[in-house]
């Protein structure tokens, strides 16, 4: 009978125990690489939870400023509504102003032409009133020539009457004296001066001196002619 020689466990229970060994290091660096997961899954949380509340602080902060901002907006829109109330306002203060302006223009440019046309009017008078003095001027220097002319035909009458048969003279005298009141008779027709009272009554005594003188010398024409007439009667 054979005998059959069994085989050694050795090396198998070498390599079980390597296995073992195997998989209790691979559990422990399983378990370790697990327990730095949950230590990074931690840390990575805590760093998304403090993430969070930064952004949730900054969201505050950025919701806090967008509503200051729109009140800033909504004071400014107000205070730039009430800026624009207050122009046009002041627009139509200014556009009433200016047509108080235009209308007073326009009445001062009425009222312009009316001094001027016053003036106009007040120049011609005033150049027709000079006009008339004038003409006044030479009338009264005629009037006071005529007095003088008046003058020396007394002078020439009186002079005649101490003469003997002063005929010619006489009647170149009463000649003068018709010449003289024609002159002055026409006068006023001829003048385009205003007559007041001073100037009619200078011309009256004028006219009366030279009626006065022609009555004196048609009184010693009669008295010289008289003789002449009574001698052929004698006769």
């Amino acid at each position: 009978m054979v005998k059959v020689k069994s085989a050694s466990t050795g090396p198998l229970w070498a390599l079980v125990g390597a296995l073992l060994i195997a998989f209790a290091g691979l559990a422990w660096w399983s378990f370790q690489q697990i327990s730095l997961m949950g230590q990074q899954l931690v840390a990575t949380q805590e760093s998304f939870a403090r993430i969070s509340e930064e952004a949730a602080g900054r969201l505050q902060a950025i919701s806090g400023k967008v509503v200051a901002s729109e009140a800033n907006v909504n004071n400014g829109s107000e205070a730039l509504k009430l800026q624009i109330k207050q122009l046009q306002d002041q627009l139509q203060e200014q556009n009433k102003q200016q047509l108080g302006v235009a209308g007073q223009a326009t009445e001062l440019d009425s009222r312009l032409a009316q001094m001027t046309a016053s003036t106009t009017e007040l120049t011609a008078a005033n150049a027709k009133l000079q006009g008339e003095v004038q003409a006044l001027t030479d009338a009264v220097a005629t009037l006071k020539a005529a007095q003088g002319e008046i003058k020396d035909l007394s002078t020439e009458v009186a002079a005649l009457k101490k003469q003997g048969n002063p005929s010619a003279a006489i009647a170149r005298l009463e000649q003068d004296v018709l010449v003289l009141k024609s002159a002055q008779e026409n006068q006023p027709a001829n003048l385009d001066a205003p007559t007041n009272k001073e100037f009619d009554v200078f011309r009256i005594q004028t006219t009366r001196n030279i009626t006065t003188l022609q009555s004196q010398v048609q009184n010693l024409n009669q008295r010289l002619n008289a003789p002449a007439a009574a001698t052929p009667l004698g006769q």
